[in-house]
């Protein structure tokens, strides 16, 4: 379950950032209003300090210095010390005689336009952070992936893939060799006119040793798009090995040993597929290959020259039915097993 935390992290930096700013604006409002009233009204003067007689030795200083010693209030040399701390050099005296406080407005101006640009652009980062969704996407901007496929010159639009164009397969893989199984998942659009074709076969001798046979149990299931359209038949070979000279019915009853299962698909037009009413023929060289655990899928170098046939075992009733079939694999043939629900074929339209 995601949390709604980081996307309520960019209003809250907004909203701070944003009160910051209107704060600064307030000072600098205030800031204004204390500069135009002017500064406090001089208090008016007190009594006036009676004169010091003049001096009866003006160029001798040891009569005053006897009859004001330094230190003594009203002294000359307290009247002629400053008041207040002497002007800087080339600054201009104030000119309601008061010293100012502080840098100059034009300073706090400045420092004031950087600090509020600065709020400006963070509310405006904040801004954009909040407007984003699905990882950085902005609102009303197609998400990756989502978007239609831009025009081509002359206002037509780039048609999407063919569904019913299939790769290749080799046609004598080497033992080992990769790149099988492309075709594993793959199937053909049956179209307006299409079939679909799903058949169970008992067992078939796939090679003959000295002593004993190889067997496999083969299922066969075919897309066809059309009458001469595309088309991929996907072949599974379960195989065991036996000491009877033909495959028995049961081949776990009767002794034989598991081997190895192999598989194959062929698209068109390595396979060839023919309709004649209901009935279909199907026809190729199927190369088949192994689904090792922990490895890819590997070539076994082996290759089955297969012919099936199909056709329905009753009344096709809304376009499906049960089917019967034959394979054949050099001069051996085996027919479909009598399961219900593993034969059926589907006729499209």
């Amino acid at each position: 379950m995601d949390s709604s935390a980081p996307a309520a992290v960019p209003w809250v930096v907004l909203v701070l950032a944003l009160l910051a700013l209107a704060g600064l604006a307030a000072a600098e409002l205030a800031g204004r209003r204390g500069r135009q009233m002017g500064p406090p009204a001089a208090s008016e003067p007190g009594p006036p300090v009676a004169a010091r007689p003049e001096p009866r030795w003006p160029d001798d200083d040891l009569p005053g210095f006897l009859e004001t010693p330094p230190g003594t209030p009203g002294t000359r040399d307290d009247a002629a010390a400053p008041a207040g701390p002497a002007p800087r050099p080339g600054a201009p005296p104030p000119e309601d005689g008061t010293a100012r406080s502080g840098p100059p407005d034009d300073s706090r101006r400045a420092v004031a336009g950087m600090a509020a640009a600065a709020l400006v652009l963070v509310a405006v980062i904040a801004g954009v952070a909040a407007a984003t969704r699905d990882g950085g996407v902005p609102l009303g901007q197609p998400v990756p992936g989502t978007g239609t496929a831009s025009p081509q010159p002359g206002g037509t639009a780039t048609p999407p893939p063919d569904a019913t164009v299939l790769p290749g397969v080799p046609a004598h893989p080497l033992p080992g060799e990769g790149g099988a199984g492309a075709l594993a998942a793959r199937s053909v659009p049956l179209g307006e006119d299409g079939v679909l074709a799903r058949l169970t076969f008992g067992g078939i001798v796939v090679e003959r040793h000295a002593v004993g046979t190889a067997v496999a149990y083969p299922s066969v299931s075919v897309t066809a798009s059309g009458d001469g359209g595309a088309a991929l038949a996907h072949l599974r070979l379960p195989s065991w090995n036996c000491l009877t000279p033909e495959p028995p019915a049961d081949p776990a009853q009767a002794g034989c040993v598991r081997s190895r299962t192999e598989y194959a698909e062929l698209p068109s037009p390595a396979l060839t597929v023919t309709r004649d009413g209901r009935d279909l023929r199907l026809t190729g060289r199927f190369p088949t290959y192994t689904r090792p655990i922990g490895t890819a899928p590997a070539y076994t170098g082996r290759v089955y020259d297969l012919t099936v046939t199909a056709s329905p075992a009753e009344p096709v009733r809304d376009g499906v039915a049960a089917a019967r079939g034959t394979l054949f694999l050099g001069t051996d043939r085996t027919a479909t097993v009598d399961v219900p629900g593993l034969n059926a074929v589907r006729y499209a339209g």
